[in-house]
């Protein structure tokens, strides 16, 4: 199962206008729900997943991951996992994942694995922004 997006441009409005043409805010898109099952599949069935992530900091990567849960943080919906990339456990916000795919090879869920301490991590990194970096995306009910 994979999931591909075109990342946050090439959307339409309700009318069928080309978004990016007509000033559509970041503020207003989003990720597809396919992506949030995709992202439930592979936990569920502990399936590795391979996705182009979108940071502010590096721009475009492949990241290989072990996916181990969805949190909402700060108003946004975030896959956290382990990072093959960073050997390193990682959040990634969903609204920044281009596209991914749910792989055939199976992992072993880590018994280090600490959802409170990444979530307060997650806190503290969010504290020490400056207002300016924040996006201006609040995700919408689902």
């Amino acid at each position: 199962m994979s999931y591909q997006g075109r990342g946050n441009y090439g959307r339409n409005d309700r009318n069928g206008r080309d978004a990016d043409n007509d000033s559509y805010s970041r503020k207003q898109m989003h990720y597809s729900p396919n992506l949030l099952s995709s992202i439930n599949n592979a936990i569920d069935n502990q399936r590795m997943v391979s996705m182009e992530y979108d940071s502010r900091e590096k721009g475009v990567t492949l990241r290989d991951a072990e996916p181990m849960a969805v949190v909402y943080k700060h108003g946004k919906r975030h896959l956290v996992g382990f990072c093959h990339l960073r050997s390193e456990y990682r959040s990634f916000r969903l609204d920044r994942i281009s596209t991914l795919k749910v792989n055939s090879a199976e992992f072993t869920r880590r018994e280090d694995f600490d959802l409170a301490k990444i979530e307060s991590q997650m806190d503290a990194e969010n504290a020490s922004r400056h207002p300016d970096e924040e996006d201006e995306y609040d995700e919408p009910e689902q």
